[in-house]
């Protein structure tokens, strides 16, 4: 026997292989209802020669039916363009189907049901079905409740919901037996078994039926080159894979109804029945009605489900700008809001890197596989946004990776920085109808890939594989993305304004808001601080002797000096010239300043060295004022801890001075002691 092969199935326009099954017959008119294609078979149904019909007028073959160019003339009107009526030919009663294809009209004949054309208490079924299907709330619940309504429309041995996963296998996740009918709940069936080209027409014509996978197929005639398109036809003939996929699965008769939600093909529900069935035009249209209805209502419940998870994400992205914005960009503050984003994304761990810092929450690789991980998304695609659910072969082989990072969500930020959220992988057994792929020749690596011959339960360990990400997730993470970016470049901005350009510390505005963000959280909590001044001695002869670029290296050398000396919670700040200023955060005793003040007065009078070999040694007089001892707001703080360190510049400099009554009157310089 001549091999079938997958890889021509998967290739094939399956809409124009020129062929029909034979439980019908079909005709082609033009726009002038001139007959210009017809089905070998058709003089068996319509009395009339097959190849003598061709290029002859319609009216001429059918006197008594419209011509088919006047479809509004058409009794009943179907699904997907298609146009039912009733007929009688050659003293036969048939079901007549029209529809339009291009500049061509489709005609289509079949043996009118038992039950009439458009019986079996029709608007009932569809009540119940609109009815029922409008109770429940979610995707899943809607489509078992369409393949309840399908299995008893139809009356098949076999009736399964198939779900379309993210890599387009599908799952069966329901399904109804007859009794001693073998079930394939819960196996997984490969993309193969249903290809891209058949699924995009599962998404054009909802219901498709192959009435005997044991019956020849019939040629079309035609008077033009180009095939006939029989996308909505329902006729259009399968292809030789998928009858000897049914041959192989003993199924004689399958029907399937396509589950579309928007756009999208959500899943499918195949109909088996192991002998041959008669399924009417009536019951494969009252199927496609009921698909339509689940689909308008899990269209309808995937929008409130994306609308509510995209008003969480955005209440996130809204707390995480007012947070950053309020707090700055701090350890806590960027802690706290990682891990509310990791908690939104439903994430096991995140990683963000911002101004070199890396900021971890949850379950995180090590340093070792992070390493890796960076290496491996630099080889990817350059986008802003990255989403993988499944690693890739050579990363699989990483079990850090593999149970930490399965699935991927990077989000690139600006100046190579970025935000990565990761799920751990869910290690599962998986069961599949047979095994997904069998050669024709197993000894020829070059062999294409046939229908495999046994559907036989066949188990799989799958790793490295997470949960997926979903479309409402993806787009968050760019609406994410552009806050992330916006709120760092106002920081940057922001940071500006507070910065000394010349040592890099902080300035008079950073000193402010430092102060006064220091003493709210004080006044909640409870707590001491110290305001403290520092001046340098004796500055101006460095400039006058050495220039101003030697001064600003002094200073910038100084700078450091004392920074090193601060705990992490401590702020310096540069006031301008030679004036600098500490917020000592959590101070312990009344010492703590004085104790400070050694220990910088000791450091800046260490010789600085030159570029040149030189030496400058410069002296400081230092002042402090405690909250709430001596003052309670910023600015009574910072004008006591000026009068105190004034208080040092008088009495020969040199030296530390903690502010009291009495150095308000000595230090003052004609400046108004405030209340206390």
């Amino acid at each position: 026997m001549t091999p079938i092969y997958f890889s021509d199935c998967l290739t094939a326009q399956l809409e124009f292989l020129g062929k029909t099954q034979d439980h019908g017959t079909l005709l082609v008119a033009d726009e002038n209802d001139v007959i210009v294609a017809v089905a070998e078979n058709a003089g068996d149904w319509l009395g009339q020669n097959a190849k003598e019909m061709l290029g002859r007028p319609w009216m001429a073959l059918f006197p008594q039916i419209h011509p088919p160019s006047s479809l509004s003339s058409f009794e009943a009107i179907g699904l997907s363009g298609i146009h039912l009526h009733p007929v009688r030919i050659n003293s036969r009663s048939l079901i007549m189907a029209r529809h339009r294809t291009g500049d061509h009209v489709v005609v289509e004949f079949e043996a009118e049901s038992e039950t009439n054309a458009f019986g079996r208490d029709r608007g009932a079924i569809l009540a119940a079905c609109l009815s029922q299907i409008g109770r429940t709330d979610s995707e899943q619940a809607a489509a078992e409740c369409l393949m309840r309504f399908i299995a008893m429309v139809t009356g098949f041995d076999r009736v399964m919901l198939l779900q379309f996963l993210p890599n387009w296998h599908g799952k069966v996740i329901a399904e109804t037996l007859k009794p001693g009918i073998s079930g394939y709940l819960n196996h997984h069936f490969p993309a193969n078994d249903i290809p891209e080209n058949a699924r995009r027409l599962y998404t054009r014509k909802l219901q498709r039926l192959i009435a005997d996978a044991h019956a020849e197929t019939v040629h079309i005639l035609s008077t033009r080159p180009e095939p006939v398109d029989l996308t909505y036809a329902e006729l259009r003939a399968v292809h030789p894979v998928h009858i000897q996929y049914m041959k192989n699965m003993n199924v004689t008769t399958s029907f399937s109804v396509s589950v579309v939600v928007g756009d999208n093909l959500w899943g499918l529900i195949p109909c088996h029945n192991l002998k041959g069935k008669r399924l009417s035009f009536a019951d494969r249209q009252l199927c496609e009605h009921l698909s339509r209805i689940a689909g308008l209502h899990m269209s309808g419940l995937a929008q409130l489900r994306h609308a509510k998870e995209r008003h969480t994400h955005l209440l996130m992205r809204r707390q995480l700008r007012q947070d950053i914005q309020t707090n700055g960009a701090n350890g806590p503050t960027f802690q706290r809001q990682l891990q509310q984003i990791r908690e939104t994304f439903i994430a096991d761990g995140a990683w963000m890197r911002y101004q070199e810092r890396d900021f971890f929450d949850g379950a995180v690789p090590n340093a070792q596989t992070r390493t890796t991980l960076l290496k491996w998304l630099a080889t990817q695609s350059p986008e802003p946004v990255i989403a993988r659910h499944e690693l890739d072969d050579e990363l699989k082989e990483n079990e850090e990776l593999r149970k930490t990072a399965s699935g991927l969500l990077r989000i690139e930020l600006n100046r190579n920085e970025f935000l990565i959220l990761m799920r751990k992988e869910q290690s599962a057994q998986m069961e599949w109808a047979g095994v997904p792929q069998e050669t024709a020749h197993p000894n020829d690596p070059k062999a294409a890939l046939t229908p495999r011959t046994s559907f036989e339960t066949w188990r799989q360990l799958v790793q490295g594989i997470a949960t997926p990400w979903a479309a409402s997730e993806l787009e968050s993470a760019l609406r994410l993305r552009t806050s992330l970016n916006e709120v760092f470049e106002f920081l940057e901005l922001e940071q500006q304004s507070l910065t000394d350009a010349l040592t890099g510390l902080g300035n008079r505005n950073q000193l402010n808001r430092t102060l006064s963000g220091v003493i709210t959280q004080y006044e909640q909590t409870g707590g001491r601080m110290a305001a403290v001044m520092i001046d340098l001695d004796d500055f101006k002869p460095v400039n006058d002797q050495y220039g101003h670029s030697i001064g600003d290296e002094v200073l910038i050398k100084l700078a450091q000096r004392m920074k090193a000396l601060l705990r992490e919670t401590d702020v310096l700040v540069r006031l301008g010239g030679d004036e600098f200023a500490i917020v000592l955060t959590r101070v312990r005793a009344v010492g703590d300043p004085e104790r400070l003040a050694d220990r910088l007065l000791n450091s800046i009078s260490e010789p600085v060295l030159l570029d040149n070999g030189e030496k400058v040694r410069l002296t400081a007089s230092i002042g402090a004022a405690l909250y709430p001892d001596h003052a309670r707001t910023a600015t009574d703080l910072l004008h006591r801890a000026d009068l105190a360190m004034y208080a040092v510049k008088r009495r020969n400099r040199c030296g530390f001075e903690l502010y009291d009554r009495t150095v308000s009157y000595t230090a003052s310089r004609n400046t108004p002691e405030p209340p206390r």
